[in-house]
């Protein structure tokens, strides 16, 4: 059914790692705050329409959530596609607060005082239904129905749609409003158009040219990496400070022990510095007192690598967060010393 299944953008995962090392003084933290907001903001849209396209009959489509697909120079971006023999419905989701009025040449947003204009929806809508033509009939597929809706995602939004105008109100619906739009597609369309062999090869093709977004953040917000701060943070009081003796690490701060807390740490470095590290790096970065220490976290993870000992790069697993195959046991927020070897 899902044959894209919904996930975090990396986008927002990487900019939260960035907010959260980046110092509390720096120029530009709002306005990497206000990009985490609207990211988030739309993903959350997304996964109210997952949950009602959770709900429509397995067989009926095969489903991509957030397609993003070359056209030219650039690249459309689809929230959800909906493939059936029938034709193909994409679904474009509004997670906007307070009042929206849609108008044939503006979507107008009032909330907290505030005024602000944005392209109408069923321009776009109908832009990525052109650039989806267009890409179909570049890979010799043709003559496939295709519509679209744009939804509005938070029940508490005000809608108000221009008098008159007719095609928002086909086109535009709140998510509750959702499985009945689909079912009246798929109704509508009642003849099959595309067999199984071709619903797989458009399948086949969606996927190979989904080009994910992955912006570069350090240069969007003007943040050198020099700036980061560094270090495993505390997961009880947020402090950078943790250090690691007697395989644990101790927050001098709350005197919270973990084992694994170095884990979030490297989730960090992946995402937000670089896609492999050495033992140098990453003990950098940790602030760890020796190559043996970090050696010895490095072998209790399950981590790909390259190269003889001393040059060796660690590369991440196909998805984070990280695990560990050592059976650490539970936190325990103590000022006692665990037994061991230091590492």
């Amino acid at each position: 059914m899902f044959a894209k299944p919904l996930v975090i953008p990396i986008n927002l995962l990487k900019a939260e790692v960035l907010e959260k090392r980046t110092p509390k003084n720096h120029p530009n933290l709002l306005e990497l705050k206000s990009f985490i907001k609207n990211v988030r903001s739309g993903y959350n849209g997304e996964r109210k329409i997952h949950y009602y396209l959770c709900q429509i009959p397995a067989k009926r489509f095969c489903i991509f959530h957030d397609l993003r697909l070359p056209c030219g120079e650039g690249y459309f971006q689809i929230d959800a596609l909906l493939l059936s023999p029938k034709g193909i419905l994409m679904i474009d989701g509004k997670n906007h607060s307070g009042k929206l009025t849609i108008e044939k040449n503006q979507m107008i947003q009032e909330y907290a005082d505030k005024r602000s204009v944005y392209e109408n929806p069923i321009s776009q809508a109908n832009r990525h239904n052109l650039l989806l033509t267009y890409f179909l009939q570049k890979h010799k597929i043709l003559q496939i129905p295709i519509d679209s809706l744009a939804v509005i995602c938070k029940s508490s939004t005000e809608l108000v749609i221009s008098p008159g105008y007719l095609e928002a109100e086909k086109k535009v619906c709140r998510v509750s409003d959702l499985l009945r739009k689909i079912d009246k597609f798929y109704r509508y369309h009642n003849r099959d158009l595309l067999d199984q062999k071709s619903i797989e090869k458009i399948k086949r093709l969606l996927l190979k040219n989904h080009t994910p977004q992955n912006i570069d953040l350090f240069k969007k917000f003007d943040i050198a990496k020099l700036e980061i701060i560094t270090g495993v943070p505390c997961p009880h009081c947020s402090s950078t400070t943790m250090t690691y003796g007697r395989r644990h690490w101790l927050c001098p701060i709350c005197h919270y022990v973990s084992k694994d807390a170095h884990l979030e740490a490297i989730n960090d470095y992946f995402l937000l510095i670089n896609p492999s590290f050495t033992n140098s790096e990453i003990r950098t970065f940790l602030h760890l007192p020796s190559t043996r220490t970090t050696t010895y976290l490095l072998s209790q993870l399950n981590l790909s690598f390259k190269g003889s000992t001393k040059d060796r790069r660690y590369f991440p697993p196909d998805e984070l967060p990280l695990s560990t195959n050592y059976l650490f046991p539970n936190k325990t927020n103590t000022k006692k010393n665990m037994k061991g070897e230091d590492g």
